[in-house]
């Protein structure tokens, strides 16, 4: 056991001491700061089946149709029965059980106020994709333009222009009554993308530490006191230490940022002159009064980061091990790049879903990566800041850890083998004779 200590202690010592480790997280947070309110989005095709009902109370797009004993649209042409998309109308507003127990995706609230502020709020039971909610909003616009253009006896260009209305739907959950889906989304996916580059930096350490050692020979010396699995065991988690460390730090760092920023702009009245007001404003106060930052308030903190830590140890053990024994395999970081490729390919393919998942992170796509092993660690973390169950999580975290475990020791007879071979070039065949060796 004090060996392996030594060699935990000597990876993440040798590292977390170099100037560009030091560099890099003092780093990070600055750079977050100046690319906060930046979201990535990737439009993608809708494939779920949207049923909306319009609470139409003032009468202003439907009427009651006494031939259909139905409310029915003014404009037919303005709601277009669509293949993932079909409209209902009514004159009152459903209860949430009685909204929960119907077949509605989502409900909106439509009144003579949307004339003045052009804003209809809306609930639902998940959250629509962004392509989804778009469609409406330009629907509901539709609709509404052509009852101001009804009610002006003589139209002219100028007279449309001023009438022409672009509906905005406020979101709202219907159990949780938050309406800030999109931008929890957004801070799902900074982790995600977090998640991605640090286990696929620190995994790409592991694998050109070991190939190093193998290339100067020191390896045949430490071999001759350890065992090749203490070895490998002690690189993956000294350096996954350094990863650790960092996180804390820049979890650390960013938490003074963001209390230095807001003193910053309360010492300078920035904040009462966004808000608009003679009175005293402190940051947090400005921050809960605005509807695009207010929502950081409500995201669990703590529970985002201390998961993101755990998802994250899990994670690197299961990508690291992976690395270890293609290191251990060949003798020059060139020799790796054809047995990267099927490693990297789960890693990969899962932020390119977690980018996607983006617009809709409640889809059977991010739903199913967040229980497969491989893609876990970083489709997990968008789904969490819209809730997700308990046992989900326990479910998730437990096929990591577990497929982590079993990858470790399968790497563990590779490295074994190949840490010692020189002067030959590896097949996946030879690889696979190795892992049925003893």
């Amino acid at each position: 056991m004090s060996r392996l200590k030594h060699i935990i202690f000597r990876e993440w010592y040798t590292r977390v001491r170099r100037r560009a480790f030091i560099l890099g997280t003092l780093l990070v947070p600055v750079l977050m700061a100046g690319l906060i309110g930046f979201v990535v989005w990737m439009e993608q095709a809708e494939t779920e089946h949207h049923k909306v009902l319009v609470a139409d109370l003032a009468g202003l797009v439907s009427y009651e149709d006494s031939t259909w004993n139905a409310w029915v649209p003014i404009c037919p042409e303005c709601f277009p029965e669509r293949e993932n998309l079909e409209y209902r109308f009514t004159d009152r507003t459903l209860e949430d059980a009685e909204f929960l127990a119907s077949d509605y995706t989502f409900m909106v609230f439509f009144d003579d106020g949307i004339l003045q502020h052009a804003s209809a709020k809306f609930v639902y039971d998940r959250a629509p994709s962004l392509s989804v909610q778009n469609q409406v909003e330009r629907d509901l616009s539709a609709a509404i333009e052509r009852f101001k253009v009804k009610e002006e006896l003589a139209l002219d260009y100028a007279t449309y222009k001023r009438l022409k209305t672009k509906v905005s739907l406020i979101g709202e959950d219907v159990v949780t009554k938050d309406g800030n889906a999109t931008g929890r989304t957004a801070i799902g996916f900074m982790f995600s993308f977090f998640m991605f580059i640090q286990i696929l930096v620190y995994g790409m350490h592991v694998m050109r530490g070991v190939i190093e050692e193998k290339a100067n020979r020191i390896v045949e010396v430490v071999i001759s006191v350890v065992k090749p699995i203490e070895l490998m065991t002690g690189k993956i988690i000294g350096i996954g230490l350094v990863g650790v460390t960092q996180v804390m730090a820049l979890s650390l760092l960013g938490f003074v940022v963001f209390q230095v920023g807001g003193v910053s702009l309360e010492m300078t009245g920035m904040l009462q002159a966004a808000a608009n007001e003679n009175v005293t404003v402190d940051f947090e106060t400005w921050m809960a009064s605005n509807d695009a930052v207010g929502f950081l308030l409500d995201v669990n903190w703590p529970l985002m980061i201390g998961t993101a830590l755990v998802y994250f140890i899990a994670g690197f053990f299961m990508y690291a091990a992976i690395f270890a024994a293609i290191g251990s395999a060949v003798e020059h970081e060139s020799d790796a790049q054809y047995l990267m490729l099927p490693a990297m390919l789960p890693l990969v393919a899962s932020y390119l879903i977690a980018a996607m998942a983006m617009e809709n992170p409640e889809g059977q796509i991010a739903l199913i990566g967040s229980f497969v092993p491989f893609t876990a660690p970083i489709l997990m973390l968008i789904r969490l800041p819209l809730g997700v169950e308990w046992w989900e999580l326990a479910a998730s975290l437990a096929g990591v850890i577990a497929t982590a475990y079993i990858l470790v020791m399968l790497s563990a007879r590779i490295f074994r083998t190949g840490i010692l071979m020189h002067g030959k070039k590896v097949t996946f065949k030879e690889l696979v004779r190795w892992l049925r060796h003893d």
